[in-house]
């Protein structure tokens, strides 16, 4: 078995693999340089590409005992991995470091005193980076990929390989539960392949039903080592049976697929989704702690090559590389997005959330109504106390709108000129993508992320938004709407009922905004003149 582990610069690899025993340890630096009589850096980049052609036909030699060699990915935006590499090993590990960590061991290297001037935001970046390319290399060769954190107990990593050596893979895994889901659906057909916890149950059934906490899953990692350590938490794990009956099914899943043919597929606790299955009446149940991210991934794309049109249901991390592989993917949201997702893009997943409106103004906070009041027509407050009010009021639409939204493939569409203080607002307390947009001079912004939110600071009849989705669904009709405004007149409502809607509050007043202080009949103070502090006309 030849092992790969990369990891950034001061990582501590070369500590980690002083530690294993029963492994030959190579070090590919060290190793250039003894193929190269020490000058590898001095060669032209044509005879270091020999020097390393040489040094895979030596690893390649390399028969009838375990290997590992350590090796780097990028050097920030200098990629150096290479098809070869792809191909010479057969398990990639990836060590990983918290990026405060790593930038302290920077500034006392001085070997690697260059990356001290990072921060620690893009020493972050550059990880994810690298892990996430890793790991899709892995996918498309079909081998195995693991991330090892540099805070697990000392000597996991050689218990692991010896793990490895036995038998242990995610991706063999993934090939026998293949074998089980086709002597259920022999022949290729759809199927819809359901994540367990949180997604066809409501509940984590670890949490609920055997009071289980872990710190192993921290990193958002989900791979087959994480798995691994997993699985030897659950030797001595109590399951109270009793609450099993409390769990709940996830009727608005359950409603779709219960007729069709499905397969549950949960990385949990055998035993306790056996007691499941036959508590709730589901059937076609394949639970284990070994069922990584990237063992549902295979799971899905062996399928796939097989002929089955696989419809995928997940909630969290570690549904996504799933989710995107199949056909078609569901992201379940709900009420609230999981954490996991935070740095994720989910193109091409649909996503599936509560549909009820969110209205700030149901909230009883002292200093939220303080804000509302503040932009109400009537208060005869303008200039730039209201347009803090505004910010704080999108400030809080935005933090709400970030439990319910993934924030790196949604745009924000913000409507100039009422609409930018609270669009401001909104776009610190959630992030995304900031489109400032006037229609009455603009084209509207051609987006690359999936989900659009419309903010407006007030919406009347409502007839120039719906006018607004129109294009964009025309545009793309597989486009996720939201609307998020300050304020909504009550008769509007209606007409955004397929649509997540996000208001401060809701007005049963409706009249036309003119240059004037004061409502008079139908017509009132504009809001982007208040904004601005332009209203000069009294009446």
């Amino acid at each position: 078995m030849r092992i790969a582990l990369y990891g950034l610069p001061c990582a501590g690899k070369t500590t980690l693999m002083s530690s294993l025993s029963g492994v030959r340890v190579l070090h590919g630096s060290e190793e250039l340089q003894r193929i190269s009589n020490g000058v590898f850096s001095k060669l032209s980049e044509k005879d270091k590409e020999q020097v390393r052609i040489h040094y895979t036909e030596y690893v390649k030699s390399i028969v009838d005992e375990t290997i590992i060699s350590d090796g780097h990915y990028s050097f920030l935006d200098d990629v150096v991995f290479t098809d070869a590499d792809g191909d010479l090993y057969d398990v990639f590990l990836y060590l990983y470091c918290k990026p405060e960590v790593l930038l302290r061991r920077y500034q006392l290297s001085e070997k690697n005193i260059k990356y001290a001037a990072l921060s620690e935001t893009v020493i972050s970046q550059w990880q994810y980076f690298e892990i996430e390319s890793l790991r899709k290399e892995c996918h498309m060769r079909g081998k195995d990929f693991y991330v090892i954190s540099d805070n697990d107990k000392e000597c996991c990593l050689e218990k692991f390989i010896c793990s490895m050596e036995s038998g242990y893979s995610s991706f063999r895994h993934a090939k026998e539960i293949v074998n089980q889901i086709r002597t259920i659906f022999p022949n290729p057909t759809m199927l819809y392949i359901v994540d367990g916890d949180k997604t066809i149950m409501k509940e984590d059934t670890y949490r609920y039903c055997c009071n289980g906490k872990t710190s192993i899953f921290d990193g958002d990692f989900y791979t087959g080592y994480q798995s691994w350590l997993f699985a030897d938490v659950l030797e001595h794990i109590i399951i109270k049976t009793d609450a099993i009956d409390e769990l709940e099914l996830n009727e608005e899943i359950w409603e779709v697929m219960k007729d069709n043919n499905y397969v549950i597929l949960s990385a949990g606790i055998t035993e306790l989704w056996s007691d499941i299955s036959i508590r709730k009446n589901l059937n076609n149940v394949i639970a284990s702690p070994y069922i990584s991210a990237d063992t549902k991934y295979f799971v899905v794309k062996e399928l796939r090559a097989l002929g089955y049109v696989i419809k995928a249901y997940g909630d969290s991390k570690i549904d996504v590389y799933m989710l995107k592989e199949a056909d078609t993917g569901f992201l379940w949201i709900g009420d609230r997005i999981s954490k996991s997702l935070k740095l994720e893009k989910l193109h091409g997943v649909k996503l599936i959330y509560n549909q009820d409106n969110y209205i700030l103004s149901e909230q009883s906070d002292e200093k939220i109504l303080a804000d509302i009041a503040t932009c109400k027509s009537n208060s005869g407050i303008n200039g730039r106390k209201l347009a803090k009010a505004h910010f704080r009021l999108g400030n809080c639409i935005g933090k709400e709108l970030k439990n319910r939204i993934p924030e790196q493939n949604t745009a924000l569409l913000v409507l100039d000129r009422g609409g930018r203080f609270f669009g401001d607002g909104l776009y610190c307390g959630f992030g995304g993508h900031f489109y400032p947009y006037n229609p009455a001079n603009d084209e509207i912004p051609v987006f690359n992320q999936e989900v659009v939110v419309i903010v407006d600071s007030v919406i009347n009849t409502g007839k120039s938004i719906r006018e607004l989705v129109s294009k964009l669904k025309e545009r793309n009709p597989n486009i996720e709407i939201v609307i998020a405004t300050n304020v909504i007149q009550k008769s509007a409502i209606d007409l955004f009922s397929d649509y997540l809607l996000f208001a401060v509050r809701v007005s049963d007043n409706c009249f036309i905004g003119k240059n004037q202080a004061v409502q008079k009949g139908n017509s009132g103070p504009d809001t982007a003149d208040r904004l601005f502090n332009l209203i000069e006309k009294r009446f």
